[in-house]
């Protein structure tokens, strides 16, 4: 029996007021979704626990016009990824400042894209083709231009 105002919590879901037509239920997993989503944060494909994936280094470069033997011409970067199973998108990921990522994933092939604002040429062009291999954590190394000669 329920209370107004309250919500059984057998429903799972959740009360909200509207000032003119009363009170309306919503999902509590439609709630949720929609701010994980609204966030920025994809679930991976599978619901479940899934302990397969891709980890690594993302870099650019080259990083000046000329590079010279004993100084790196390449960078790692922090960016924003999207990864496609065909031209679905199945999750997101951001790499930190030193490069590194970790994006869980169920086994298959992917395609990598870079985010709009990554300081590379022409980011969504530069698509990158992995594969999470069925046991354990796939480690990459991504490497983009930076369109600099």
């Amino acid at each position: 029996m329920s209370t107004p105002g309250r919500v059984p919590i057998s429903n799972l879901a959740v009360e909200t007021r509207r000032h003119t037509t009363g009170s309306r239920n919503i999902p509590l997993g439609l709630l949720l979704g929609g701010l994980l989503i609204g966030c920025g944060v994809l679930p991976s494909e599978d619901s479940g626990a899934i302990t397969t994936g891709l980890t690594g280094l993302v870099t650019r470069g080259p990083i000046t016009p000329v590079c010279f033997e004993g100084t790196p011409c390449d960078a790692p970067f922090a960016g924003q990824f999207e990864v496609l199973r065909g031209s679905r998108l199945v999750a997101t990921f951001r790499s930190d400042a030193s490069g590194h990522f970790l994006v869980h994933l169920a086994p298959g092939r992917y395609t990598v894209v870079p985010g709009r604002d990554a300081p590379i040429m022409m980011p969504w062009a530069q698509r990158q083709e992995v594969e999470v291999k069925a046991e354990g954590l796939t480690r990459v190394v991504l490497q983009f231009d930076t369109g600099i000669r």
